[in-house]
Order: C-alpha cells, then sequence, then structure tokens
C-alpha cells in the first residue's frame, strides 16, 4: 500500500503541473528562431541586389553576411532549445548550451549595433568614399534623381552626368540627401535590432526558467525514488519479522505437542 501511495503522487510532478512554462518556451523559441530566419532573408536579399537598391549601400557587404552568419546562428541556437525541451530531464547539457548560445547572441547583435552608432560619428567621410569609389552610377543617379543634386559635394564630385540635374552646374551636391537617407534608414535598422535584442532576452529568460523547472522536477524525482525505496525497505523487513515470528509460532506449537 504505501508503494502504491507513493508511486500515485507522481500524477503531482512539477514538470507536469507547469507544462504551459514549456509551451511558453516553445513559442518564445519559435519567435526567436523567426528572427534568424528574417536576419538571414534580409541579409541574402541585399546582398543579391547590392547593386540595384539604396537600401544596401547603408551598410556594407561583411555586414550584410555577418547577418547570414547570424541568421544560421540563430535558427540552430533554437533548434538546441527545441529538442533539449521535448525531454529536459534528459537533455540538461542542451538547455544549458542554449542558454548560452542566447545569451552570445544578445552580446554580438548589442555590438553590432554599437558598431552602426560608431559608423555614424564620421558619416560624411564614409559616404563620400562610397559615393567616389564602391556605389554604382544606378544608385548614385538614384539618389540624384530623388534628391534634385548632383554628385557629392556638387556637379564635379563624381557625378552621374546623363541625370537630369546634372545640367545645371550649380545644382546642390547630394550629400544632404544621402545624410538623410542614411539616417532615417538606419533609425529602422536600430529599430529592428532592439526588437531582435528583445525577443533573445525573452527567449533567454524562458530557458532559465525551464532549467529551474528541469532542476526541481530531477529533485523531485529523487525524493520520490528515495521514498518509494524507504517504503520498499520497510515493507521487506515487517515481511521478515513476520516470517520470524511465524516460524517461532510453529516452533513453539511442535514444542509444546512433544512435550
Amino acid at each position: 500500500m504505501a508503494v502504491s501511495r507513493a508511486i500515485d503522487v507522481s500524477a503531482n510532478s512539477p514538470m507536469k503541473l507547469r507544462l504551459g512554462m514549456k509551451l511558453s518556451f516553445g513559442l518564445l523559441t519559435g519567435i526567436y528562431m523567426a528572427t534568424g530566419i528574417s536576419a538571414l532573408v534580409v541579409g541574402g536579399y541585399f546582398l543579391g541586389t547590392k547593386k540595384y537598391t539604396r537600401q544596401t549601400i547603408i551598410v556594407t557587404d561583411n555586414v550584410l553576411r555577418s547577418l547570414i552568419a547570424a541568421g544560421v546562428y540563430i535558427i540552430l541556437n533554437a533548434l538546441v532549445g527545441i529538442i533539449g525541451a521535448l525531454s529536459p530531464l534528459k537533455r540538461k547539457n542542451m538547455i544549458v548550451a542554449y542558454i548560452w548560445l542566447v545569451a552570445i547572441a544578445i552580446l554580438v547583435e548589442t555590438g553590432v549595433g554599437l558598431w552602426l552608432w560608431s559608423r555614424t560619428l564620421d558619416i560624411n567621410d564614409l559616404y563620400g568614399h562610397n559615393w567616389r569609389n564602391l556605389w554604382s552610377d544606378r544608385i548614385k543617379r538614384e539618389f540624384q534623381d530623388q534628391g534634385t543634386c548632383c554628385g557629392y559635394l556638387g556637379p564635379q564630385d563624381s557625378p552621374v552626368l546623363d541625370s537630369e540635374f546634372c545640367k545645371d552646374q550649380n545644382a546642390y551636391g547630394c550629400m544632404i540627401s544621402v545624410q538623410q537617407y542614411a539616417q532615417n534608414y538606419l533609425a529602422y535598422i536600430y529599430t529592428c535590432l532592439f526588437c531582435f535584442v528583445f525577443v533573445d532576452v525573452a527567449a533567454l529568460l524562458s530557458g532559465m526558467v525551464l532549467l529551474v523547472i528541469r532542476n526541481d522536477e530531477e529533485r523531485w524525482r529523487w525524493s520520490r525514488a528515495n521514498a518509494i525505496f524507504k517504503s520498499m525497505k520497510k515493507l521487506a523487513s515487517s515481511a521478515t519479522l513476520n516470517g520470524d515470528m511465524q516460524e517461532y509460532r510453529i516452533l513453539s506449537a511442535n514444542t509444546s505437542e512433544k512435550k
């Protein structure tokens, strides 16, 4: 009876009571993976269209490649967390690895944000060099047409002459137009990075909570196993004592009959 009672209370397992936490972890990890997929898609798209759209010239090829690498990293990290959460008692190391990998992702994304911010401190020289040496005529023409300007500092500074705004040799340069566009676009990038970091922190906290619950479950099972072992030992001792008493009674009865 004591053994069956100890086994019956397994329905009150902490992990079963907190199944909602596992579902929350799965949801947040899914969102975390979605950020990785979006980073992979956006990085690949911009890297493939870098000569045709103004958005791509705000960041360098290295940043776009880093974005693709970060997307792959996040997807693999999320898979580690999902696999670990499917059987947390057996895969504690995977949950711990997931937590550490998310923490590293937070540090990297924060570092990228700071690096992008540092680039804006010398924005004139940066985009002036890019205009003169790196950007295609198609992109420069788009800036000239959208900003009604010619060249970077003026019509004599690397212009695209077939633009209608370069017909006037007294036209303004596109430096202000480039700066305004870059600042507005960088604001979107900062917002996305902030959202990514927010999701990462939520995923990190959910992983830590899952690990705590997993450890509680493990301790609970050890205590249950210990209780069952003690109950079985007690039952075995009682059975042995009852057997000895019965044997003693039989022996006493036989002795009395002989007398």
